[in-house]
């Protein structure tokens, strides 16, 4: 199994990352953050051609789950799913909760990550 979730749209960037923002309220994840990198970036004076969001989603009860199990996971929290474009593709992805769990050696991190890898799957294939 590959360590990141990545599929290729046929919805332009602005629609997909419309799609996982509904698909994430859908599956009971709160938005709190939608960070446009390529126009943070030209705030600040550098020029990336391509389109790169990033929407950060969290379920507060999963969030106190991981937390409770282990606060050192803190830094990998909330999920973040980005929407990037590349030679006029658009393509949805993550880096698969589970994958980074598995780097704390904590047993009782890895059923719950799991978990939320199918969920956070459901909601980018919701975006193609």
């Amino acid at each position: 199994m590959s360590e990141f979730i990545r599929v290729e749209s046929s919805l332009s960037v602005e629609q997909a990352v419309q799609k996982v923002q509904e698909a994430s309220k859908a599956n009971g994840f709160g938005v709190l953050n939608t960070l446009d990198l390529q126009k943070i970036m030209a705030g600040k004076g550098v020029n990336y051609v391509e389109s790169a969001t990033v929407v950060e989603i969290c379920r507060p009860g999963d969030a106190k789950l991981f937390l409770d199990a282990d606060p050192r996971v803190a830094p990998c929290l909330p999920c973040r799913i980005a929407v990037t474009s590349q030679g006029g593709k658009t393509f949805v992805h993550t880096v698969r909760p589970s994958a980074m769990m598995r780097m704390f050696q904590n047993a009782k991190l890895e059923a719950p990550a799991k978990a939320v890898d199918q969920i956070i799957e459901k909601i980018i294939n919701e975006a193609r």
